[in-house]
């Protein structure tokens, strides 16, 4: 057979042909044996990847839910403390009144006996 010049290169026609014909060969070879393999490999890759994507989505959503939650809670613990908070200041300042009472109303009584006792002591 003959030979060609190709961009410069004597390239012999024959071996181009031999070379062509166990290209398609190699290629139909891997495709029959090689191909179904890598394909299966690949849609299991591909199941996986899509599986584990649909479980980080389900755990963001589980995730969003919990912070909704616990903010809530926390919001909820902020109201109460701050409702305690201004039931303790009622609450105190009201057992301030009434000691404020009693130490007035002791200290009346005391001013009432002394004021008897120089009573007697005078009579």
């Amino acid at each position: 057979m003959g030979d060609i010049e190709i961009f410069g290169m004597q390239i012999s026609l024959g071996t181009m042909i031999y070379q062509a014909i166990l290209f398609t060969v190699l290629i139909f070879i891997l495709k029959r044996k090689l191909l179904g393999k890598v394909l299966c490999a690949l849609e299991n890759r591909r199941d996986s990847i899509d599986h584990k994507l649909k479980l980080a989505e389900a755990q963001k959503q589980e995730c969003d839910r919990l912070l909704m939650e616990q903010r809530e809670m926390t919001e909820k613990a902020k109201r109460e403390a701050k409702e305690l908070i201004l039931q303790a200041r009622q609450e105190a300042s009201s057992i301030v009144k009434e000691a404020r009472k009693d130490a007035l109303v002791i200290r009346s009584q005391a001013y009432e006996d002394i004021r008897r006792m120089r009573e007697r002591g005078a009579s």
